[in-house]
């Protein structure tokens, strides 16, 4: 039989409230969740264990993964579809001043500095990695102290970079390393890497290995006063000038046996910019500084048949027409600023937005825009996207 104290205690929990039954499932439901997390807790825990590969003696640890460091980028300025990429920083210092720079390829590139002050020294800038960075040595020889600034040329002849004196000249494949000669051109059929240079008023091209120079079978039956520094698409090769007092282009298709001339109405001089079967021929007047840009002359045959020139009055222009990809024409005016054409040169409208800058120039493999806010010099394959380099 139950004693008293049983008795009592049995007594006392029928006394006790008991909770409603919805408040007890709903702790019930709170309690199966808390169970199902704890259990897929464990089973995660216990499946990375065995993905983690075990290591035995002897097994070298996975490698560890890092990031590479983004390269600082500069601002960029956007105008007219045209867009130049700054620097992180002002360019790099190197000695004299920069006054020709060519580019073999988008990451090979040179660049030729004079300094004189009572004499002049002459240094060659290296790149591999398009303008980033800079190697720098004294130009080899003779060539390291020109009687003046203007006394050297850099030119790219297939892959390697030349600097052409009064009267030698020197090749390199890496800037640092030169071959010379100073030896009397032959006549010789121009070979399609050949490069053309202006000596005094004669044509003369310079072949690949960047020391051998020879004379095209025919001189252009103009004055010429540029040459073409590449070859038109078509394999064409062309210079500028004057013929009889008149702006004139002449143009070769067999390696310069044979010259076609082309006159234009007016006085000055005339070079030509080339895109494809697109032709320009710019004239201009050089007596004047900056020069006057006297009229584009527009060829859409590959030269065949050019278009009225038409007067441009008041208009400057500094160094190169440049075709661009989406059929505009751009320049830089003597004044720095940019503008661009719709319409084959007959009309220019000023580009807002990008830096002033001094003239642009066509090399092997795209273009150089020098002064570009008085310090910078910038490169350009196309036209349209601009790179500056890191030297000054």
């Amino acid at each position: 039989m139950p004693d008293e104290l049983e008795t009592l205690l049995r007594a006392q929990r029928l006394d006790i409230a008991q909770p409603p039954l919805a408040a007890i499932t709903a702790r019930a439901r709170v309690l199966r969740r808390r169970r199902r997390a704890v259990r897929a807790a464990v089973a995660a825990v216990a499946a990375a264990a065995f993905a983690v590969p075990w290591l035995w003696p002897g097994d070298a640890p996975p490698p560890q993964v890092t990031s590479t460091p983004a390269v600082p980028t500069g601002a960029v300025y956007t105008g007219g579809g045209i867009t130049i990429n700054g620097l992180p920083g002002l360019p790099r210092d190197l000695p004299g001043k920069i006054v020709d720079a060519q580019f073999i390829d988008a990451d090979r590139g040179f660049l030729l500095t004079v300094e004189c002050a009572g004499s002049c020294t002459a240094w060659v800038s290296a790149s591999a990695d398009g303008g980033r960075t800079w190697t720098t040595d004294r130009a080899p020889g003779a060539f390291a102290a020109p009687g003046r600034a203007d006394a050297l040329a850099l030119v790219v002849a297939g892959a390697r970079v030349a600097l052409i004196g009064e009267p030698g000249r020197a090749s390199s494949e890496d800037g640092v390393h030169w071959d010379t000669a100073d030896d009397r051109p032959a006549t010789a059929a121009l070979p399609g890497d050949a490069r053309l240079l202006l000596r005094g008023s004669q044509v003369t091209a310079l072949l690949h290995d960047g020391t051998t120079l020879v004379l095209p079978p025919a001189q252009p039956p103009i004055t010429p006063a540029w040459v073409a520094p590449v070859r038109a698409g078509d394999g064409s090769w062309w210079v500028g000038g004057t013929s009889g007092g008149h702006p004139a282009v002449a143009v070769s298709r067999d390696g310069g046996a044979t010259w076609q001339p082309t006159t234009f109405p007016g006085t000055g001089t005339a070079r030509v910019s080339f895109l494809g079967r697109d032709v320009y021929a710019a004239l201009a007047d050089p007596t004047t500084s900056p020069p006057t840009l006297l009229g584009v002359a527009a060829s859409a045959d590959g030269g065949a048949h050019f278009g009225d020139p038409g007067p441009r009055p008041g208009s400057t222009v500094g160094g190169d027409l440049v075709p661009l990809l989406d059929g505009r024409l751009l320049m830089v005016d003597g004044d720095s600023h940019w503008l661009v054409s719709t319409d084959r040169g007959a009309t220019w409208q000023r580009i807002q937005g990008l830096h002033p800058t001094g003239r642009l120039a066509r090399t092997q493999t795209g273009w150089v825009a020098y002064g570009m806010s008085t310090i910078y010099t910038a490169y350009s394959v196309d036209g349209t996207t601009w790179q500056k380099l890191d030297a000054q």
